[in-house]
Order: C-alpha cells, then sequence, then structure tokens
C-alpha cells in the first residue's frame, strides 16, 4: 500500500543535495573514518558500522551473527546486531586500538539532529517534533535516505503488509553506506538505512527497552519519520533493520 503524508506534500521533488565539504579528523585500523563534531565535542563515525567492520569482531569473539534474508556487501551497514553486541565491538576495538569507543547517547543524537529538548525529560516522554523528520526540515525527497518506498513495495508486496513513500530512493534493502548525501556533519546515513542504537534507556527509571533512532529501510510511518521518534526494544533483540554508530573518546 502506498502512503501519501499530508505533511510531506513535495514527495521526491526536490533536487538532490550536495554532501557537505566536512573533512575526515581520523580513521582507525578498520578503516572506519570519523568526524569532529563540535556541537557534540565528539568525533563521530561518519559511517554506520559496516559489515566488513563487524566481521573481524564477530570472528575473533566467535560472535553470534545471523545473516539476513537478503544479500549485503562489505560497504552495507551490520545488522541483526543487537544493543549488547554493539558494546561489545566497542569494547573489543577499543582495546585493540587503546581507545575508547562507545555508542551515541540518546541526547547527542537529539543535538545532531537539530533537536531542543528538555534534559529532565526521560526519552519515552519527549514531545514530537513536528516539522523536523530524521533528515532535517526540508521535505522528504529520494536522496534523503534509504527509507520504505516504492523500490520496497516492489520487491515485498506480496509478503509484507506495510505502507510505502510515494518516491524510490533506489534500495529495497540496505543500501551501502555513503550511498546519499552527508548531513550538515558529515555524516551518512544518519538519516535512514538502518536504525541505530544509543546508549541510554528508553523508559528510566524503569529500564526495562533500549533505544534505536534514525529510521531504517522499512520506515514508512509518518510518526516514525520525526526525529523525537524512538524505537523502544530490548537490548537483546537483533534484527535485520537494526545497526549502530560509534564514537571514539580518543584518537
Amino acid at each position: 500500500m502506498k502512503q501519501t503524508l499530508p505533511i510531506l506534500t513535495l514527495l521526491a521533488l526536490g533536487a538532490s543535495a550536495q554532501s557537505p565539504k566536512v573533512e575526515t579528523a581520523f580513521t582507525n585500523s578498520l578503516e572506519m573514518p570519523f568526524a569532529r563534531v563540535a556541537s557534540i565535542n565528539a568525533l563521530v563515525c561518519r559511517y554506520e558500522t559496516r559489515v566488513k567492520d563487524y566481521q573481524p569482531f564477530a570472528a575473533a569473539t566467535n560472535a553470534e551473527w545471523k545473516k539476513p534474508d537478503f544479500p549485503q556487501a562489505d560497504d552495507h551497514p551490520a545488522i541483526n546486531v543487537s544493543w549488547q553486541d554493539a558494546q561489545a565491538f566497542c569494547e573489543w576495538l577499543g582495546k585493540k586500538e587503546g581507545r575508547k569507543y562507545r555508542l551515541l547517547t540518546d541526547r547527542e543524537w537529539s543535538v545532531l539532529a537539530g533537536l531542543t529538548e528538555k534534559p529532565d525529560v526521560a526519552p519515552n516522554q519527549q514531545p514530537p517534533s513536528t516539522g523536523v523528520f530524521h533528515w532535517g526540515p526540508r521535505p522528504l525527497a529520494k536522496d534523503v535516505g534509504n527509507f520504505c518506498d516504492e523500490a520496497f513495495g516492489k520487491k515485498y508486496h506480496a509478503s509484507y503488509d506495510a505502507k510505502w513513500l510515494e518516491m524510490d530512493d533506489g534500495h529495497a534493502d540496505t543500501a551501502p553506506v555513503g550511498s546519499y548525501p552527508a548531513d550538515a556533519n558529515g555524516l551518512f546515513d544518519f538519516a535512514g538505512n538502518v536504525w541505530e542504537w544509543v546508549e541510554d534507556w528508553y523508559d528510566p527509571p524503569n529500564n526495562t527497552l533500549r533505544i534505536v533512532r534514525g529510521g531504517a529501510f522499512r520506515t514508512g510511518g509518518e510518526k516514525r519519520l520525526l526525529a523525537s521518534f524512538r524505537g523502544p526494544d530490548p537490548y537483546n533483540v537483533r534484527l535485520d533493520s537494526v545497526g549502530f554508530r560509534i564514537v571514539c573518546e580518543k584518537e
């Protein structure tokens, strides 16, 4: 079923944006490039953690890692990775390099998305960011990221009960990282491709669920396109639409 969103009346009509010129601050031993982002005073990986980044960790630690039901190349985001798996990857890589790696915090993610939120409000109580989406305030277009679109619908319409957006971003499943223009911070796929685990609990003080943010190739619902949307998931769940991005605290 195609979905036309009333607040997004210019679907796929925007001209292709150009990636900003952001220099890579450093590249680590896995050839993961990091940008220095002043707004959160952190070094953030420009890509979601790729298959070729995660593979050495999985091999070295004998980590459980299920392959998806669709093909992926080395430059696609690593998926079927739990919050625990992402934490273990950061610890493994940090020990390997003598650096400290971690996930973005929920608050950092909001700042990078251009949101102004109250720090004393729990993630699951933050108000919706009306008019501000994962890719920013401009209308949705086929160059903003990999979402649940006509390419998805053509492939899965017979087996997947979903609504998809009236645009074609060129990818039914995960896309190679960097397939769309970077955001103002020089980060690729901050909007779409796969959901990204962040550090925090969704529901403090109960602390039963972790958070994914940013949307994915399965995301088409209007509520889930808002930058404020947090996906609540168990820390040990592994899904084919969820991956992660890392931060380096020490070069």
